[in-house]
């Protein structure tokens, strides 16, 4: 079998022969050069010191793996200055020094770890007679070029994405014209993005959330880009102001809560019509009390708060987060713990005929199970047997108490009174608002901000911001800073289709990825190194 045309420089390499050994064709190759340069001085030299041979893997050929036997020289270096006294010929063309495959052998391997992971590329390059361990298509990527030829940005999308969420954050940026990563950075601070924007002055628009350490990122690093604010981290912040508020001003809700009707009985429902989903006041939720270890932790803040110290400091010497120690800031007594919502159960539509069944004198689980199982209850007979251990405990007749809902829940329901279903919690808005004269105040600001975000009115930013200012609430006021820190980036948000939107999408589509979990750490090098690569060929999903 002839061979010789299949060798990537023929006129440059002898094939002395070829041999055939259970699927593997061995190809015994020297060198025809003369003379080769010197890799430290670059002088040629033609004075031959010994010889050596490299076991080198090739692409297959015919369905057989192919391994070069390749004879090298070594030379010596006339050139008195010259630190290097012998050297190894060189075969550019060929391998890099101390590689044990050819360059185009390690070019296919690259290139399908790229679009495929490591982890899957190692399946697929097995099944093309060129396998390599994920180790081996990591070692590929690293060494593989960092870019491809640059594609000037002129709108830049950045967000943030989890490595582990809470632990460690990294930092993704999108072409939003081409719908394209360009590239990733090791961590969320303002630095490495600085540099970063530092080599990309064609940039003119960037779309961002409201992190300071991007927005001092933008600024120092791209002054000419115009910086848009996303507008659903807007609508975010004003539920969050709304919903601190509501945690200061708890005891209010609370004490009306206690003057509203109770929930009354539900009658007992056919047992072949299924209760419908909860909405997000139709279970038991709200705000439980807190523990003993809770409430300490709260007054050890609150006095650290009382000498002077910042808010730092008290986060560091009583080992709690930032944002609590900022929560604890403004509130009299701990809010408290907010309680699980109960889901639906198989059991629920069957529990007015168990109530009848129990009233009656029939109080055997095992009975009520077999009855049960004719009406169409699919459930263990665990569930029954629990079921009537609470009605032993206590009259599940009577009137259950209505639960004040949490500060998160309140927020939603102000803010969108579609969610709302529960009548008490109506009724609980409307004493507020008339009792209250300041939640009435805020909740009509804050709504007003909601539908300017989401454009679904016409309010001008500067008249909300100075009814924030001039409202006389902190945590509105507070607010009112920020965004006016931001001010232009905000209004730009009101005023363009840019947004962060399809950024979120890239986040989602990366930290989904089937190789995450098990190789993204090992493989961060090349992931962030080469995700530039694939822009010219990356299909668009967002």
């Amino acid at each position: 079998m002839d061979v010789s045309a299949y060798l990537p420089n023929p006129g440059t390499f002898t094939l002395v022969n070829t041999r055939v050994t259970s699927q593997v064709v061995w190809l015994e190759v020297e060198s025809r050069a003369c003379s080769t340069p010197c890799p430290r001085c670059g002088v040629p030299s033609t004075r031959r010191h010994s010889q050596y041979t490299r076991i080198l893997k090739d692409l297959p050929l015919f369905d057989c793996r192919v391994r070069w036997q390749l004879t090298v020289r070594k030379f010596f270096c006339d050139v008195l200055d010259c630190p290097q006294r012998i050297f190894c010929e060189r075969l550019p063309t060929v391998t890099a020094p101390w590689r044990r495959a050819t360059l185009r052998l390690e070019r296919q391997q690259g290139r399908v770890a790229l679009e495929a992971g490591a982890q899957s590329a190692t399946h697929i390059l097995r099944e093309l007679g060129s396998g390599a361990s994920a180790n081996t298509l990591l070692v590929r990527l690293r060494a593989s070029p960092t870019s491809a030829p640059h594609l000037p940005v002129r709108s830049l999308g950045i967000d943030d994405w989890a490595w582990r969420k809470g632990q460690r954050y990294g930092t993704i940026l999108v072409d939003l014209e081409r719908h394209q990563v360009v590239d990733l950075l090791a961590d969320r601070e303002a630095a490495p993005l600085v540099a970063w924007l530092n080599q990309h002055p064609e940039i003119e628009l960037i779309t961002r959330d409201r992190s300071t350490a991007y927005q001092e990122a933008v600024t120092l690093g791209a002054p000419q880009a115009a910086q848009v604010a996303d507008r659903w981290h807007l609508v975010k912040n004003v539920r969050e102001t709304l919903e601190r508020f509501v945690l200061r001003t708890y005891n209010t809700f609370r004490t009306i809560t206690r003057t509203l009707p109770t929930d009354p009985v539900p009658p007992p429902p056919s047992p072949a019509v299924q209760e419908p989903l909860l909405s997000i006041d139709a279970a038991p939720s709200g705000m439980g009390p807190p523990t003993s270890r809770q409430t300490a932790r709260f007054v050890a803040v609150k006095d650290k708060l009382q000498q002077g110290l910042s808010a730092k400091q008290v986060a560091r010497e009583a080992g709690v987060a930032l944002g609590t120690v900022k929560k604890y800031l403004h509130l009299e007594q701990h809010p408290g713990n907010a309680r699980p919502k109960r889901r639906p159960r198989e059991l629920a539509p069957f529990h007015g005929w168990l109530q009848q069944q129990w009233a009656g004198g029939t109080r055997n689980a095992s009975a009520l199970h077999a009855e049960l199982r004719t009406k169409g209850y699919t459930g263990g007979y665990t569930t029954v047997r629990e079921y009537c251990r609470q009605l032993r405990l206590g009259d599940p007749t009577q009137p259950r108490p209505w639960v004040c809902p949490s500060p998160r829940t309140l927020s939603w329901a102000i803010l969108n009174p579609l969610l709302i279903r529960a009548p008490q919690l109506v009724t609980l808005l409307e004493r507020c608002a008339t009792e209250h004269p300041e939640f009435s105040k805020v909740a009509q600001i804050l709504t007003n901000g909601w539908n300017m975000f989401r454009r679904t009115s016409t309010t001008p930013l500067r008249a909300w911001l100075t009814a924030l200012t001039d409202s006389g609430v902190q945590e509105l006021q507070a607010f009112a800073v920020g965004i006016d820190r931001d001010y232009d980036a905000v209004q730009r948000a009101l005023e363009t289709a840019y947004s962060n939107g399809q950024v979120e999408g890239q986040v989602n589509r990366l930290t989904s990825c089937s190789f995450k979990k098990r190789r993204l750490e090992r493989a961060f090098g090349p992931i962030v190194g080469c995700v530039s690569k694939r822009t010219a060929s990356q299909t668009t999903l967002f």
